[in-house]
């Protein structure tokens, strides 16, 4: 066991349970799971309300841009009065710069993130060390959902790095007894270290997997072929598309229901599942705007959200750049959330590597976090051992930012992988418009 990332649970443990009101907001998640419709619209008026006075008062941005429409806190009286406020976008945020940081908390309190992997733009965001617990616990609200306690273990396969990317002895796995997490290497996935990770599931008897459905998947293939026995409680996936076809293939090797749930490092808009199977938007986490894109059919809807809770850096009428479409449902769970039909808005091929690796979109994206000042980027296989990376530079783009990008490749990315970097005017769209943050052109 290393005890580096020991340590680092403890501090995560810390920051995420008791340096916040994580105790606090999850017994209030608990009950408000349960209110009507009627008494949900009142929470969020009464929680956006004072997120807006709070902008007002301490957020530069908002107060010359109230100032400039004429709004006032006291002018919001119900939660239609949020088309007051302009659409926010990812450039707007690269825009306005600092002017969007809260001055109410000095800098050396904040926690720094990035965010913009699945949609071709990375957005540097600050949060205040409160939100941070507030958002532990509705996570932990997804995990009860799924059947997931506090003292269950859990497998991850997301971003993260534990070990050089041409690694191949030893483990390429670690264990934090603190956050009582199994952390896989995403990076190293293939199917020579797939029958380790399902050994090490067993191993410390983790309850739950939760990581990017293309990582997911692939380990449940393998699993399967295989003949291999995993046996979990469930699987929890996001920050990718879980397609039908992944849904029926990580519960059949695990035997187990997989939750999937979608968010954003913005923490504006959450959409869970419910024990019930449906995706539900989370109304106390956000106000979450769905706008139809045609007039003639408003099942296919964009998604504009206000975040409530992180107010280091709030963000208003944030545009998410992905795809929902909407149901009328009524989800037999008893929650009076909205429910959504499906989640179209991150989809994007998978990269294989000659050794056989998969590296799904979300894991690859997740390399242009820490980058800075670049608008758009695009990540292309265009040949079995190369990609090529199409990026859309700001104007304060510099040297240092692309010294910064190529150090973050060459810490994740295995040698058998050439890249080239590309300097482009716009990434390729859809013909919708969207960015596919991966293509790949090769056949597999």
């Amino acid at each position: 066991m290393s005890y580096k990332f020991m340590l680092k649970g403890l501090g995560t443990l810390v920051t995420k349970r008791y340096l916040g009101p994580f105790w606090f907001r999850r017994r209030w998640l608990s009950h408000t799971q349960w209110l009507s419709r009627d008494q949900l619209s009142r929470l969020q008026l009464h929680l956006l309300r004072r997120l807006l006075r709070h902008c007002y008062n301490t957020v530069p941005y908002y107060r010359r841009l109230m100032d400039e429409r004429g709004i006032t806190p006291d002018a919001i009286k119900t939660l239609d009065d949020i088309n007051l406020f302009p659409v926010l976008t990812k450039r707007d945020i690269l825009q306005a710069g600092d002017s969007l940081i809260s001055t109410r908390y000095p800098r050396w309190l904040l926690r720094r993130a990035y965010t913009g992997g699945t949609t071709g733009t990375p957005v540097k965001i600050y949060r205040n060390l409160f939100s941070i617990g507030s958002e532990h616990a509705f996570v932990r609200r997804q995990w009860d959902w799924a059947g997931i306690g506090l003292a269950d273990r859990c497998g991850y396969l997301t971003g993260r790095l534990i070990a050089p990317p041409d690694k191949t002895d030893g483990r390429l796995y670690v264990y934090d007894p603190v956050m009582k997490e199994l952390i896989l290497s995403t990076y190293h996935l293939s199917p020579a270290t797939a029958a380790d990770y399902a050994a090490a599931l067993n191993r410390y008897r983790v309850k739950a997997i939760v990581g990017y459905p293309s990582a997911v998947h692939f380990l449940a293939r393998f699993c399967r072929s295989a003949a291999i026995s995993v046996k979990l409680q469930s699987a929890l996936t996001s920050s990718e598309t879980l397609t039908e076809n992944m849904r029926n293939t990580i519960a059949a090797a695990f035997g187990c229901r997989v939750f999937d749930f979608y968010g954003s490092a913005e923490r504006v808009c959450y959409i869970h599942t419910c024990e019930q199977g449906s995706y539900h938007v989370i109304p106390e986490y956000g106000l979450t705007e769905l706008v139809p894109l045609s007039p003639t059919d408003s099942s296919a809807c964009r998604v504009i959200a206000t975040g409530f809770w992180n107010w280091a850096m709030p963000l208003v009428r944030f545009d998410m750049g992905d795809i929902v479409y909407r149901s009328d449902k009524t989800c037999s769970c008893g929650r009076a959330f909205p429910v959504i039909d499906s989640i179209s808005g991150r989809l994007a091929d998978t990269i294989h590597l000659p050794s056989g690796r998969e590296l799904g979109a979300a894991v690859l994206t997740h390399l242009l976090y820490g980058t800075d000042h670049i608008l758009e980027s695009q990540i292309i296989q265009d040949a079995p051992d190369h990609i090529r990376i199409e990026y859309v530079p700001a104007a304060d783009f510099s040297p240092a930012d692309l010294t910064s990008f190529q150090t973050l490749l060459g810490e994740h990315l295995p040698g058998e992988l050439k890249i080239t970097l590309r300097q482009v005017k716009a990434v390729i769209r859809t013909n919708s418009g969207k960015i596919k943050p991966l293509i790949s052109l090769i056949e597999t």
